[in-house]
């Protein structure tokens, strides 16, 4: 019953590790070509529109992916839970 929201949740858990990886690869060239600027002084991070669109397009995919993992670890749980109740009846 779990099977296909932990294979696929594992699959997006890979993805986005994969996604986050290239992220900080490419993030990584382009700083070391000067073409990412550095973080400002009060901030921790890079705006958006700064990143490369290499970078965008790898921490979006990043983002999403995490997301699907959410949310199929949120549809197992839903999942589980209403078979308890089915199971019980």
């Amino acid at each position: 019953m779990f099977a296909p929201f932990w294979l696929l949740g594992i699959a997006a858990l890979v993805g986005a590790v994969w996604h986050m990886i290239h992220f900080a690869i490419v993030h990584a060239r382009a700083h070391a070509a000067s073409h990412a600027p550095t973080t400002p002084f009060l901030s921790r991070r890079v705006a958006w529109h700064e990143l490369s669109p290499d970078a965008r397009h790898h921490l979006k995919r990043a983002l999403i992916a995490f997301g699907a993992f959410f949310g199929l670890c949120a549809g197992a749980i839903v999942v589980g839970v209403v078979a308890a109740f089915v199971m019980r009846a």
